[in-house]
């Protein structure tokens, strides 16, 4: 009975926590709206007739394997709808042996993850933090967690992304023998933007 009072109390904390730092997000995005080009002004000619600003960032979807970063290792999905804001997705499966036993316990990482990007659109300082939960084969829902990062990010528009900074994370314990953990990490991530 506990355990299923203490799920819901978790799970609706942790859908109030996304659409409170969601919807702000939302209508930042919305309020920095790119300005009109016109032809000859801040525009290059692409084609006959048409123009293309040279200041305005192009939309990007990249797919990047991180080892260290979150979690242990993870697999991960970023959306770059503007040049400073970038959201991601990702995931993580790990089995491993319990102590003195032949058991596996299997754990199942879903973090994600807020990244703001400054000075560059290519090359850049990437900060930002995020939410996650660990679910595991015996506990359900094991421990929700608190993660962030700051480093170095390079992104260009298809072609490879690299990430390194540190990435630190605590987890916040919800099953009877999960635990409190403060975890500082050194994350590395290569992928490729589309």
């Amino acid at each position: 009975m506990k355990t299923e009072i203490s799920l819901k109390i978790s799970t609706g904390t942790l859908l109030g926590l996304i659409l409170l730092l969601t919807i702000p997000l939302m209508a930042i995005e919305k309020n920095q709206g790119t300005l009109p080009t016109l032809p000859g002004k801040n525009g290059i000619k692409e084609s006959a007739g048409s123009y293309k600003a040279d200041s305005e960032w192009q939309p990007a979807t990249s797919i990047f394997f991180e080892l260290g970063g979150k979690f242990i290792y993870s697999l991960n999905v970023d959306f770059r709808k503007r040049a400073n804001f970038a959201f991601s997705f990702g995931g993580a499966y790990i089995r491993e042996t319990k102590s003195g036993t032949n058991e596996y316990v299997q754990s199942v990482f879903v973090p994600s993850v807020m990244g703001y990007y400054f000075s560059g659109k290519k090359h850049g300082l990437e900060l930002g933090g995020g939410l996650g939960t660990l679910i595991g084969s015996h506990q359900g829902l094991a421990a929700m967690t608190l993660h962030g990062v700051a480093g170095y990010r390079y992104q260009k528009k298809r072609d490879v992304i690299f990430r390194a900074g540190f990435t630190p994370f605590i987890a916040f314990p919800i099953a009877e023998d999960a635990r409190f953990q403060v975890v500082p990490l050194i994350g590395i991530s290569l992928g490729y933007c589309f």
